[in-house]
C-alpha cells in the first residue's frame, strides 16, 4: 500500500476513534447535566429553609461544588484536547 493510502487509512482509525470520544463525551457530559440540575435543586430546597443547614449539611454542600468544579474543568480539558485532535486531522486533508 502506498504511504498516501496509508496516512488516509490512518487517519480515518483516528478520526473514527475521536467520533467515538465525542459521543462518550456527550453521553457522560448528559449524565453530568443530570446530576447539577437534581444538586440545584436541591441546594435551592435547602436555602428555603437556612436553619436546616447543618454543619453537616454545609459541609456536604462544600464537598458537592468542589467535586462540580474539578468535573467541569475535566469536561473542558477533554473538549479542548478531542477539538485540537480534530483540528490537527482536519488540516491533513
Amino acid at each position: 500500500m502506498s504511504e498516501s493510502k496509508l496516512l488516509l487509512t490512518e487517519d480515518a482509525i483516528k478520526k473514527e476513534k475521536l467520533s467515538g470520544d465525542f459521543v462518550d463525551l456527550s453521553d457522560d457530559f448528559g449524565k453530568f447535566s443530570e446530576e447539577c440540575a437534581f444538586l440545584f435543586d436541591a441546594f435551592a430546597a435547602v436555602t428555603r429553609e437556612p436553619e436546616c443547614i447543618t454543619e453537616h449539611t454545609s459541609e456536604g454542600i462544600r464537598h458537592m461544588c468542589y467535586r462540580l468544579k474539578y468535573q467541569v474543568i475535566g469536561y473542558r480539558e477533554k473538549i479542548d484536547e478531542m477539538q485540537d485532535s480534530w483540528r490537527t486531522l482536519s488540516r491533513k486533508q
